[in-house]
């Protein structure tokens, strides 16, 4: 490990600073920002911090809790908007992760007895964030958002690395690579002062030969298409309503029949202008109006006329009540041209806190204190919707089911041909809403990546829009002043898209994930073999 003893002087003074830029760094890589450059960089300074800094060695876990405070704060304040204690309690729990990277970094890497060589130490600290990153995203219910790897979500070459390994493949690379530019800055700078001549180190050039590598790759994805027909395309119109779900007050709306009538009213007045095109497909974002569209007379009545004054499919999204069973269920249903038969689709991931409450039912208090009502029950299975003309097929999401992969994971053994989210983000205005649904949508097109297959949005504020099987969206709604958020319209566009090629991501999932854990198992072995000698010595 190279030592420069300048440079560890200010590593060690401007310790907090250094962590500080980095956790700014990692905010400025997340929507709405989007600077997919930052999402190379961003762990730069705190590796400095952690290798070189002596009081931040002795301390890992203080200062890499204040890289993830800065992280998680400066991407997850908007949802404050619906719980400020929520978020809260989650901010300090999603920052205990940065915290823990750092521990295990310098607990399991960097106190060995002789000097690990750069690679094995890269490779190692890579593979303990992503087990990290897939930890997060599946315990206490998971909360996967703003892995590192969606800061490419902006870029289209490195974006398609996730069709050869999903999301924690990107975000492997990008943690190898920042660890080298790190480590290779350092040395060149060492080189320079003890020679006077600049020349790359060898961890640089590594990194400059994986960025090559990754680009080349990707760039040869992209072209996998090339010299195919489309299959046949389907017009569409995506209703946004921009029906707020709470007041300004941020409470829910006192009159509640007043706020469901004017819900409809507004989507019936839409659609009629969205019909005017003819579309193949009529779409409804996720449940604007609670109640059941077999429960609620006036939603069943315009959806019944809209059925038939078209004559043609029509999605939507709208809660469903099992009296028999006592069971609530978040559905998406597509009607047939005339209303005569639908196709129905029951959530399967609810949403922590909104859709359920874990231990609601044994303590009631709970359920007052988060202000959740009834739990929704999930549904067991994902769904292939089919339509017969024009004769193709989709897989129907809903809300952040789009941001899941292993939701889309499971819908794509149906083999769709594309997917449909429909989702509701009401629950966030103004700039909460503007940080909150750029995120949602800069997760969803790494689905589109990772199976090759498109994908149609409808948003109740927005972002609605058309995502290709290369996660470029290609046309989203926008209003007069070009404003996609907290706005209401129609979006209408014809899909076209070709036949889905078996991605290896589909093929074998997310594969450096169980790579990752290994070595970090292998990792605690290790140390724990180490700790057993040295007692055994004493």
């Amino acid at each position: 490990m190279a030592a420069w003893s300048v440079a560890d002087r200010w590593f060690e003074i401007y310790r907090v600073w250094w962590c500080a830029l980095s956790g700014l760094l990692l905010v400025a890589g997340f929507a709405p920002f989007s600077c997919a450059t930052a999402g190379w960089i961003a762990l730069v300074p705190a590796w400095w911090v952690m290798t070189r800094s002596a009081t931040a060695r002795r301390r890992p876990f203080r200062y890499g809790y204040l890289v993830g405070l800065i992280y998680f704060a400066g991407t997850f304040w908007w949802i404050g908007n619906v719980t400020v204690v929520g978020t809260i309690v989650l901010i300090l729990y999603l920052a205990l992760y940065p915290a823990v990277w750092f521990l295990l970094v310098n607990r399991l890497i960097l106190r060995r007895s002789s000097e690990p060589h750069i690679l094995f130490q890269t490779i190692a600290a890579a593979a303990l964030w992503i087990t990290l990153e897939w930890w997060r995203s599946w315990f206490l219910t998971g909360f996967n958002w703003n892995e590192l790897g969606i800061t490419q979500s902006p870029s289209i070459v490195f974006r398609q690395l996730a069709a050869f390994g999903g999301v924690p493949l990107i975000s492997f690379v990008l943690v190898v690579v920042n660890i080298l530019w790190a480590e290779g800055v350092l040395a060149i700078m060492e080189r320079f002062r003890e020679e006077r001549i600049v020349r790359p180190s060898f961890p640089f050039a590594v990194a400059l030969l994986i960025v090559a590598a990754g680009f080349a790759v990707s760039w040869h994805h992209l072209l996998r298409h090339r010299g195919e027909t489309h299959l046949p395309s389907l017009s569409y119109a995506c209703v946004q309503p921009n029906v707020p779900q709470i007041d300004n007050a941020g409470e829910t709306w006192p009159d509640f029949q007043h706020r469901e009538d004017q819900a409809l009213q507004t989507e019936e007045q839409l659609s009629t202008l969205a019909l005017a095109s003819k579309p193949d497909l009529l779409i409804w974002p996720e449940a604007i109006v609670d109640e059941g569209i077999f429960q609620d007379r006036p939603l069943n009545d315009a959806v019944h006329a809209l059925c038939l004054e078209s004559g043609r499919y029509f999605l939507l999204g709208s809660q469903d009540f099992d009296n028999g069973r006592h069971q609530l269920y978040n559905c998406a249903y597509l009607f047939g041209p005339g209303w005569d038969r639908y196709q129905y689709y029951q959530k399967t991931r609810l949403v922590l806190l909104g859709e359920f409450l874990p231990f609601g039912d044994r303590f009631p208090w709970l359920r007052k204190l988060a202000g959740v009502g009834m739990d929704f029950t999930p549904g067991l299975e994902p769904k292939k919707f089919t339509m017969e003309n024009p004769p193709l097929t989709f897989s129907p999401l809903i809300c952040f089911e789009d941001t899941l992969s292993e939701v889309t994971d499971r819908a794509t053994r149906l083999n769709p041909n594309f997917f449909i989210t429909i989702t509701n983000d009401g629950w966030y205005q103004g700039w909460c809403a503007a940080w909150g649904v750029r995120q949602h949508l800069s997760h969803a097109v790494f689905r589109c990546v990772e199976h090759d297959r498109p994908m149609i949005r409808c948003a109740n504020n927005g972002i609605s829009c058309e995502i290709d099987q290369n996660g470029t969206v290609i046309d989203r709604l926008r209003d007069g002043s070009g404003a996609e958020v907290d706005v209401g319209g129609v979006f209408t566009r014809k899909l076209e898209f070709y036949p889905a090629h078996v991605t290896i991501h589909e093929a074998w999932g997310d594969w450096i994930v169980l790579i990752s854990a290994l070595v970090s198992a292998m990792l605690g072995v290790q140390f724990f073999c180490r700790l057993c000698a040295r007692s055994l010595e004493h």
